[in-house]
């Protein structure tokens, strides 16, 4: 055996990493929870034994990755707090890694398929005549003939991540807003190409509408059948193949 065997290169950590570390690990160990705030800059600076710029380094990058959100001003408002939710964040690293790892859009719009069928068949199970009401506002918002196309386009991804939202998988809602979010450039250039969108859009509210009925008489599977066509129509139709 040779000492080279032995041993391995210790990486040097920048002294930001260790406070983002520790805060990090807080947050996984649940000392820190959703809308519960930090320390000070200067308590963290005391009990940390680091810089101000050490621990300014580390909330920034936390906030670029929206785990956190900074509140200006003074008072007991003010400071960094744990955000509920960060599925901005998400939808922008997706959107990252789907360019530099060279993901097709076929194989996004699969993923989404899988997705979007377990989502319906389980809003079928669980839906109320509330959620239903809701989804029925929708479709009849994206039928509205005096709204742009992004208008339209806000209101389908509301429509699919609703139908997540009523499945109760909380994942699978901020996973379909994060991948509707990554490709929404494509969404848009696909509408604007369209010589008259709005009689795509009117086809696409018909398919709409019959999920929705399929949802609220409770077919999961063929909720989740129709969904399918609908994603899979679209990208391949309008995305894919102009």
């Amino acid at each position: 055996m040779t000492t080279e065997a032995a041993w391995e290169p210790v990486r040097r950590v920048r002294m930001h990493e260790q406070v983002l570390a520790q805060i990090e690990e807080k947050i996984l160990d649940g000392s820190l929870r959703a809308g519960e705030k930090l320390p000070s800059e200067r308590e963290l600076v005391s009990a940390l034994g680091v810089s101000r710029t050490s621990v300014r380094e580390a909330l920034r990058a936390l906030e670029a990755m929206g785990i956190i959100e900074a509140r200006t001003g003074s008072g007991a408002d003010a400071g960094s707090v744990v955000t509920a939710r960060s599925t901005p964040a998400l939808t922008n690293l997706l959107r990252l890694h789907l360019a530099l790892a060279r993901i097709s859009l076929a194989d996004l719009v699969e993923t989404r398929v899988q997705l979007e069928r377990n989502a319906a068949r389980g809003a079928a199970a669980t839906r109320t005549p509330e959620d239903v009401a809701r989804l029925a506002e929708l479709v009849e918002g994206m039928r509205a003939a005096d709204q742009e196309y992004q208008q339209f386009n806000a209101l389908d991804t509301e429509f699919h991540v609703s139908i997540a939202r009523i499945s109760g998988n909380a994942l699978a809602t901020d996973l379909m807003q994060a991948l509707r979010g990554a490709v929404e450039s494509e969404m848009a250039a696909a509408f604007a190409r369209l010589p008259d969108w709005r009689a795509v859009a009117a086809d696409l509210v018909a398919e709409h509408e019959a999920i929705l009925r399929a949802i609220e008489a409770g077919d999961g599977d063929r909720a989740a059948e129709l969904v399918a066509e609908h994603i899979t129509r679209f990208y391949t139709d309008r995305v894919l193949n102009p």
